[in-house]
């Protein structure tokens, strides 16, 4: 007596067996990745130290910032903070993941890298906030001065080169945008900048 399999029944069977593939070769790419990642940061962790002397630390000098010119407490708050930064060590280093740092770096240096990256973020927050106070104070030179001392510094903010395309269009200056436009691709792409050349598109059409 001979039994006809249904169709449906070995399709069923046949996309089982395909499911069951996939989740054994995901199994393995997971596996895979874990023991990549294990392996790296067992070398990291035995790094040795390395001299961090010679980084990119970013020059930043608090006198290049309109300091002290009025009365606001607001401005104050923010200026203690930019005058406290002078001579700290400030670098941008948020491309790098933790075990990048320790290969490069070894693991005894990760404690105080970090804080000299933590040091960067706030200080372009800071900036960005000092800039948008002068503005809302109707400080708009000042405002102008802290914004493009910040793209000098390449704070990777998109509110800064923004908002300073803004004022140069209302301050009559367009033609100003270019160097923003010139200071952004200039830039790396880590930075995400690149929706701020779109939307310096409009400001210069």
């Amino acid at each position: 007596m001979h039994f006809q399999i249904p169709f449906l029944f070995i399709l069923s069977v046949l996309f089982l067996m395909f499911l069951s593939h996939r989740r054994n070769q995901q199994t393995r790419n997971q596996q895979e990745v874990n023991r990549s990642f294990l392996e790296r940061e067992r070398m990291a962790d035995n790094t040795r130290k390395q001299d961090i002397s010679g980084l990119d630390f970013l020059d930043y000098n608090s006198k290049r910032l309109p300091l002290g010119k009025y009365e606001d407490e607001a401005l104050k708050d923010l200026e203690t903070y930019l005058a406290k930064m002078d001579g700290k060590r400030i670098i941008n280093l948020t491309k790098y993941s933790n075990t990048d740092l320790k290969l490069m770096y070894g693991p005894a240096n990760l404690k105080r890298l970090t804080k000299y990256d933590d040091r960067y973020f706030r200080l372009s927050k800071t900036l960005a906030l000092y800039a948008q106070r002068h503005e809302q104070l109707g400080h708009i030179e000042e405002a102008a001065a802290v914004y493009e001392y910040a793209m000098e510094l390449k704070v990777p903010l998109s509110q800064i080169y923004i908002s300073l395309a803004k004022l140069y269009q209302a301050q009559g200056t367009p033609e100003k945008i270019d160097a923003i436009r010139q200071a952004v691709s200039s830039m790396d792409e880590e930075a995400g900048l690149a929706s701020v050349l779109q939307k310096l598109d409009v400001f210069e059409k």
